[in-house]
């Protein structure tokens, strides 16, 4: 049962990942919310503790590297912002 767990985070991260590379790479925001990566990167913080509290690495893997990636966006999303 554990594999599925693997498998959802790594469907999660593969799902993610291009948005994070992306604005990594033309540090373009315009059309990003703001909101979203706040909540998602709150919700990931949240489930990154429920995974390690619990034992479950694949939870609290796939939300650690959810919540870097959150964290990245909104960091350039707030620079551009000032710019």
């Amino acid at each position: 049962m554990e594999v599925i767990g693997y498998i959802a985070g790594l469907l999660t991260l593969v799902g993610y990942l291009p948005q994070t590379i992306k604005t990594i790479r033309t540090r373009r925001t315009k059309d990003l919310a703001l909101a979203t990566f706040i909540i998602i990167g709150l919700a990931a913080l949240l489930w990154t503790v429920f995974g390690i509290a619990n034992n479950m690495p694949a939870v609290w893997m796939t939300n650690m590297v959810v919540g870097i990636c959150s964290t990245i966006i909104i960091c350039i999303k707030l620079s551009a912002e000032r710019l």
